[in-house]
């Protein structure tokens, strides 16, 4: 079965997800902990951008913001400081 809108043909599919089921969990579940560190370093990346001259506690606390959303991470965290955000276009 291939997905809708996938690029890989379906013996490429069938044969990735073969290989998913035979993978241990530990594995899959260390695989899915480095995309979100991966996902959270691309995250701070672009804060740093759009956040030039916040802290690193502000920066933390824009991508719990990203991460939880808005309302989770103010319940827990309290309100987001509104640090200045620069007019970058890259």
């Amino acid at each position: 079965m291939t997905p809708v809108g996938s690029d890989s043909s379906a013996r490429a599919m069938d044969r990735t997800l073969a290989a998913w089921r035979q993978t241990p969990t530990w594995q899959k579940l260390a695989q899915v902990d480095a995309l979100n560190a991966t996902l959270q370093t691309l995250a701070l990346s672009d804060l740093r951008r759009r956040y030039p001259r916040a802290s690193a506690d502000e920066l933390q606390r824009h991508l719990a913001a990203r991460w939880l959303g808005a309302d989770l991470a103010d319940r827990v965290y309290g309100r987001v400081a509104h640090t200045e955000e620069t007019n970058a276009t890259n």
